[in-house]
């Protein structure tokens, strides 16, 4: 009786977070919840990350039956056992050329076809130019150029810091914070960081990234479940170096 109440226990705890949807053989737009997101390499003619997650509304669908197709191309569905018994699960794909265009459709278990999300970012020559030095001195600011924003960008920094130990001198502590700066909506302009950002009277920074991001959402199957979406993320960062005057 120990033992089965056991088992009880790990069945309940494996199932609280998959709906009962995914061992349903017949299912309908209506019973599902999407949420896609795509991710730009700015580096690489390839996506750098790519996430399709089904739900129903509440808890994950985990159903190999379910096929999502990428510009006509499967996706891999990946189910990964977490802790306390808990699974993450999405359909993905290891690498995927860019595109102009990104059409999703689904496949149910009965094998009926819809189309389920579409989104066309923004085309290359619309795409802002920042101009983001490589290097600056320690007692500096940063200023950042662009021109050509047609969309609003979200400004962060990391910084990578050097700290000298308040006990031991003789001990160096490094560490990262981020810190979002602004939003920039101009068409035109600069973005000064103050020097202020990078030193104070305990650390030093020995490099910082500036990260600049946009985001654009697509269409989505209005048979889906409410809040179901699909979002693209332009994503750029760089490292920028802090010499000693």
């Amino acid at each position: 009786m120990k033992y089965y109440n056991i088992l009880c226990i790990l069945f309940i705890f494996s199932s609280c977070d998959v709906s009962t949807l995914s061992n349903a053989d017949t299912l309908s737009l209506a019973d599902l919840k999407v949420n896609i997101n795509i991710c730009h390499d700015t580096k690489k003619n390839t996506l750098s990350y790519l996430k399709v997650k089904l739900s129903d509304g509440k808890k994950q669908i985990i159903n190999k039956n379910i096929r999502v197709l990428l510009n006509s191309k499967p996706l891999d569905l990946y189910v990964k056992e977490e802790l306390y018994y808990t699974k993450t699960s999405y359909y993905k794909a290891d690498s995927f050329t860019q595109s102009d265009a990104y059409y999703f459709e689904l496949i149910l278990p009965d094998n009926s076809r819809h189309p389920l999300a579409f989104v066309k970012p923004m085309e290359k020559s619309q795409v802002a130019k920042f101009s983001i030095p490589d290097s600056i001195a320690a007692n500096d600011d940063f200023i950042l150029k662009w021109e050509n924003l047609n969309a609003p960008h979200q400004l962060e920094l990391i910084k990578g810091t050097k700290t000298k130990h308040n006990l031991v001198k003789s001990i160096i502590e490094y560490d990262y914070a981020v810190k979002p700066l602004d939003t920039l909506r101009k068409n035109t302009g600069q973005y000064v960081v103050s020097k202020s950002h990078f030193t104070d009277s305990l650390s030093i920074a020995k490099h910082f990234d500036i990260i600049l991001s946009r985001k654009e959402s697509g269409l989505i199957n209005p048979s889906l479940l409410k809040n179901s979406t699909i979002t693209y993320h332009y994503m750029i960062q760089k490292t920028i170096n802090s010499k000693e005057n």
